[in-house]
């Protein structure tokens, strides 16, 4: 069912953030709104509300939020793909953090209950982690090891969610991001989480986006070669300049011996660009399209996910000063809300 929730902000977002442009040079960005004039529209919608051929046994809803009253919109969409299991509801302080700086934000349900690592661990095929993203991201039939219906794949939802939301909420603004019904790519930011991670770094072979960041991703690492997955080395359609990611240096789930070397291959760090750390760093972090972090996650929670590798992002886990805001929404805007 479609429910919309106002929510008053709780939390205060960062006052500036600074942002790297493509070519290295580095750009103020607008400060978020102060919380005292931030009010949140929360659309939660079911995927079959929205296309009757969707499966909503597969997650989850869609967690919708436009650019909040009194902030400029910047005419952008920020995609949010959760991680294995996870579903949007679990990852709304970045969704409102795009929203508080005028970017219209989709949390997306989609197919995730599977790891694609999982999926992939004893396939001796080198385009395993490539086939079977591929499917969950299109529905097409590109590997043995899943079925994804094309009313269950990522583009197919974003693209019926954003007709949805422009019939239903016509003042909202959402129209603008199809172009002839579909997805006008030029105007998305994907952003994503371990395996929504991986599907957002895929997306930058398939599509020319607006930017990618990931969070503790992309993950795909072939045991076989003991190296990148294949795809990792695939040229960008998306630039590499517009793509960006955050790790956490005591990550269980996704290494960052791995992710390092992960980064290195896609073009992330290279030798005149290594990694930077948040903690002991402020925007715009040397212009980095790599950036760690070595804090501690919130432990204070019965979310059954793993602490540290969710801290930089899954609100469960993700660190609060003593005010309750993010720690890292400095962070989120540079990598994301460009």
């Amino acid at each position: 069912m479609n429910k919309d929730l106002r929510l008053a902000a709780l939390t205060a977002l960062s006052s500036m953030v600074l942002a790297s442009c493509g070519g290295g040079s580095s750009e103020q960005v607008a400060p978020a709104p102060p919380p005292s004039s931030a009010d949140y529209v929360v659309h939660e919608v079911l995927p079959s509300t929205i296309d009757p051929a969707a499966n909503d046994q597969i997650s989850d809803v869609h967690v919708i939020i436009p650019p909040i009253a009194g902030v400029t919109p910047v005419g952008k969409l920020f995609v949010f793909l959760p991680g294995t299991d996870g579903v949007p509801t679990d990852y709304q302080l970045i969704l409102k953090a795009g929203a508080g700086r005028g970017f219209h934000t989709i949390g997306l349900d989609y197919a995730n209950s599977s790891a694609v690592g999982v999926t992939c661990l004893t396939s001796t095929d080198v385009n395993c982690f490539w086939d079977v993203r591929r499917e969950v991201i299109t529905g097409g039939n590109y590997s043995p090891d899943v079925a994804i219906a094309p009313a269950d794949s990522i583009v197919t939802r974003l693209t019926k969610a954003i007709a949805y939301l422009n019939t239903t909420y016509p003042s909202e603004g959402w129209g603008q991001y199809l172009a002839n019904g579909a997805v006008d790519w030029s105007k998305i930011v994907v952003g994503g989480h371990s395996q929504g991670g991986g599907h957002a770094g895929v997306m930058t072979k398939l599509y020319a986006m607006s930017r990618a960041c990931y969070f503790a991703s992309p993950p795909d690492w072939d045991t076989n070669t003991n190296s990148p997955a294949a795809w990792e080395s695939y040229t960008s359609v998306t630039p590499v300049s517009a793509q960006y990611g955050f790790g956490g240096l005591q990550d269980p789930s996704v290494p960052y011996s791995q992710l390092s070397v992960i980064w290195e291959t896609m073009g992330l760090m290279n030798s005149t660009s290594s990694a930077v750390s948040v903690d002991s760093n402020t925007p715009p972090y040397g212009d980095s399209h790599a950036l760690t972090t070595n804090a501690q996650p919130d432990t204070s929670t019965t979310d059954p996910g793993t602490p540290l590798h969710g801290l930089t992002v899954r609100d469960a886990f993700t660190p609060l000063t003593s005010s309750g805001t993010p720690v890292f929404d400095p962070v989120w805007g540079y990598l994301c809300f460009q």
